[in-house]
């Protein structure tokens, strides 16, 4: 096992104390999905320290997830995310316990995939509210904070809900507040409250394929790049230091809690702390309808109309 005086983190004492890295050794860490930033934002936090997670994630390995993802690669095409996500996480400390949930979130795992974790990364897919739904609300009432970070273009933002706030992941979500999952399941997250930011440099055609379906019924993953998912894990990850040692004293502030959110963006190089909502979210998209007007804006290829050209599999 490793200990505070492991040479892995003798360079950590120059910006945390020995008591927060005995705090990160001690801490259990649930991420559900590592398709994308859950992977990252897992690694890293095995890199500082964190030696036992929980990991759900019931995909495989596909090409479209090379351009984001470490682990995906010719050599774990076809295999389980969560599973090779143990197998590096266990290259860097073999010691480390990674307790694998190949079939997802369920309401029949979820208190197991809970026990006994200090937080919960909530990285599932968007087109399945019902899954956060049921995430959030087991950690609300386990008292441990539901984090969700998100990668928007060349940007990240992150949040976290507190276990006894008014502010639930379903409000933030635009989802109805005491409903069934069977009704949530049945509803779609509002991107007006979801994304709260929307890099002024965008080009909205492809915020219109998220939010419609394609002319066959389909909907639309949410476009990632390497740059805008290396940020979006390395704010995670100081969200998630600043709740893992929250109990140690050294004089830190205090993490970001909805409906603030805290965003980054590395191409326009920008950040802000906001108040979520969709006044927020709407000032952004004028921004970038007005400067897309006058032809300001780049064009990225993220209609339905380019995705169904690509053919199956682009999303």
């Amino acid at each position: 096992m490793k200990s505070l005086d492991s040479p892995e983190f003798a360079r950590n004492y120059g910006f945390w104390s020995e008591a927060e890295q005995q705090a990160l050794l001690s801490s259990r860490v649930a991420i559900a999905g590592v398709g994308g930033v859950g992977f990252q934002v897992g690694t890293k936090l095995a890199r500082m320290g964190v030696a036992s997670f929980s990991i759900a994630d019931p995909e495989d390995f596909e090409p479209q997830n090379a351009n984001r993802v470490p682990g995906a690669t010719t050599a774990t095409y076809g295999r389980s995310k969560a599973e090779v996500f143990r197998e590096q996480v266990r290259e860097i400390n073999p010691a480390a316990v990674v307790h694998v949930y190949r079939d997802g979130v369920t309401m029949e795992n979820v208190g197991e995939f809970l026990d006994g974790a200090a937080l919960v990364f909530d990285e599932s897919e968007t087109t399945h509210p019902e899954i956060g739904t049921t995430i959030a609300r087991h950690a609300r009432s386990l008292g441990i904070p539901d984090v969700l970070v998100v990668n928007v273009g060349f940007a990240a933002q992150v949040t976290s809900f507190h276990p006894s706030s008014r502010w639930t992941f379903e409000r933030f979500m635009g989802l109805p507040q005491n409903a069934s999952l069977e009704e949530i399941a049945a509803s779609k997250v509002d991107y007006s409250r979801f994304l709260p930011y929307i890099p002024a440099y965008s080009d909205l055609r492809g915020l219109v394929a998220m939010t419609t379906d394609a002319p066959d019924g389909s909907a639309v993953s949410l476009p990632s790049i390497a740059p805008g998912v290396d940020l979006a894990s390395a704010i995670g990850t100081t969200q998630a230091f600043l709740h893992l040692t929250a109990g140690v004293s050294n004089r830190r502030r205090q993490p970001i809690w909805a409906p603030r959110l805290a965003y980054l963006d590395a191409y326009a190089f920008r950040g802000r702390i906001v108040r979520a909502g969709r006044m927020t979210h709407l000032r952004h998209v004028v921004v970038a309808a007005v400067r897309d007007r006058l032809g300001r804006n780049p064009q990225g290829s993220y209609t339905h109309a380019d995705i169904a050209r690509r053919g199956p599999g682009d999303t």
